[in-house]
């Protein structure tokens, strides 16, 4: 269930997550708009990630970053952004970051779960990384789940469209593509990262973000798409499957 639109009062962010970075091309005025109207409604205080859309990257940082040429100009623009915002917590020594990227889709549920999420988020270990999402309709399964847990422990992470990364997960994924560059899609290359150097990974249960370019909302610019009403027709069928796989 989507939020209700109805507007709200401004929130603090919750104890323990210190700010909100939101990938966005400024080209998408269309994602912009809904983001910044869920954002509105939930009251939540956010920052844009502007920097190196595909016209302003400069060449030379393209060379130092990406060492082939097998990512897309849309591919190299979204890692840059996400290296961007990891690049943003360290100059300014944020603790704990929650990043978005800007064809998310908040469920009704997701700033009672971002309360409760984030008390276990300040008792586990540093580093570590968090998913809100459902990218790729990964669950847990249904015997591990227990009543009033939040946080599940996974040997895998998803896709890049909601996590939260302590400060330390932000300077090890950095200086390993100071020293690697990207080879691969930046939610590939960030679990590649996390499991070399043993990041923990962690998944919320149940997801309360779903991804407007995967369920048929947006058209997607990184990967070949199909109809807007087969993408919606496959998410809702991989949905259901999945969860029914995971009871």
């Amino acid at each position: 269930m989507p939020l209700d639109p109805s507007p709200t009062v401004q929130r603090a962010l919750p104890a323990g997550l210190d700010a909100i970075f939101v990938i966005h091309a400024t080209s998408f005025v269309q994602r912009r708009q809904f983001i910044e109207t869920q954002m509105k409604t939930l009251g939540l205080p956010f920052e844009f990630v502007l920097d190196f859309d595909i016209p302003d990257i400069p060449e030379d940082l393209r060379r130092q970053v990406f060492r082939d040429d097998s990512l897309s100009p849309a591919q190299q623009s979204c890692a840059l952004k996400h290296w961007q915002a990891h690049r943003l917590m360290v100059k300014r020594q944020i603790p704990r970051a929650l990043v978005l990227e800007d064809d998310v889709i908040l469920s009704a549920a997701f700033w009672p779960a971002l309360e409760g999420l984030m008390k276990e988020e300040l008792a586990l270990g540093d580093p570590h990384v968090t998913f809100l999402g459902c990218g790729g309709h990964y669950y847990i399964p249904h015997d591990q789940i227990r009543p009033g847990q939040w946080l599940y422990p996974r040997n895998q992470g998803k896709f890049a469209d909601s996590y939260i990364l302590s400060l330390e997960t932000a300077k090890r994924r950095l200086d390993w593509i100071e020293s690697n560059g990207i080879t691969r899609p930046i939610d590939h290359t960030f679990e590649h990262i996390d499991r070399v150097l043993g990041t923990p990974m962690f998944w919320l249960e149940p997801p309360v973000v779903e991804q407007g370019s995967h369920n048929g909302m947006f058209s997607s610019t990184l990967d070949q798409s199909h109809p807007l009403w087969f993408q919606a027709l496959q998410f809702r069928w991989k949905k259901f499957w999945r969860r029914r796989r995971h009871e």
